[in-house]
Parts: structure tokens; C-alpha cells; sequence
């Protein structure tokens, strides 16, 4: 079970970048581009969150304390860049500070990245 959610996380993490991101930038101008994503990701992080908060709550019920931590460390990536990264991301973007913006979306990108290894290292563990 702990393994489905791990590869629940991880494939739509990876679904986004490939598919969605490169259709949206394709279709939409700038604009509509940003519209989309401010609409977009706040779910998208809540859905990750969900995810997490259901693999967190296996593994306690398991006591896999290495999933527990994996599981929390992945929940408090999503709540930071759902609660704090994000808002600075679109206070950076109206403000058309594309320096601050570039840092901020490359430390997102960055966390992002994080919770991909810990989810591929989750399925390397249970899949033993």
C-alpha cells in the first residue's frame, strides 16, 4: 500500500512537467499561461499534500518509521511550497521582479526534485 501511494505522488509529479506544463506554455500566451497556473498549482500541492498525509498515516499504521519520515518530509514540501513558496512566487511575478522570480521558481523546482528521490527511494524500499 505504502508503495501505490509513493507511485500516486510520484506519477503525477512527473505527469505535470511533461505533459501539462509544456501543453499550457504551448496554448496559452504569458498571461493566460499564469492565470492557469495560479488556478492549477494551489490544487495541485493540496492533492500532493492529501497524498502524503494518506502515506504518512499507512506507515504509522505499519510502523515504518523510515516511510513515516520519508511521508512527512514530502507533506511539509508541499504545505511550504503551497503556503509560503508559492504566494512569494506570484507576489515576484506581479511585480515583475524576474530576478526574485527566477530564484524562487528554481528553489521550488529544487523541492520539487526532493520529493521525486524520496518518492523513488520509497518504491526502491517496498518494492524489495
Amino acid at each position: 500500500m505504502l508503495t501505490l501511494v509513493a507511485a500516486a505522488i510520484l506519477s503525477f509529479m512527473i505527469f505535470f512537467p511533461l505533459v501539462v506544463a509544456t501543453s499550457v506554455f504551448k496554448v496559452f500566451d504569458e498571461k493566460q499561461s499564469s492565470k492557469f497556473l495560479r488556478i492549477f498549482f494551489p490544487k495541485y500541492y493540496l492533492y500532493g499534500f492529501a497524498l502524503s498525509m494518506i502515506g504518512l498515516s499507512l506507515s504509522i499504521y505499519y510502523e515504518n518509521k523510515l516511510s513515516m519520515f520519508i511521508f512527512f518530509l514530502i507533506m511539509v514540501g508541499f504545505v511550504f511550497s503551497r503556503q509560503v513558496l508559492m504566494p512569494m512566487i506570484n507576489k515576484s511575478k506581479d511585480l515583475e521582479d524576474a530576478i526574485k522570480f527566477n530564484k524562487l521558481h528554481k528553489f521550488s523546482v529544487f523541492i520539487n526534485f526532493l520529493q521525486i528521490i524520496g518518492c523513488i527511494f520509497l518504491l526502491v524500499t517496498h518494492l524489495k
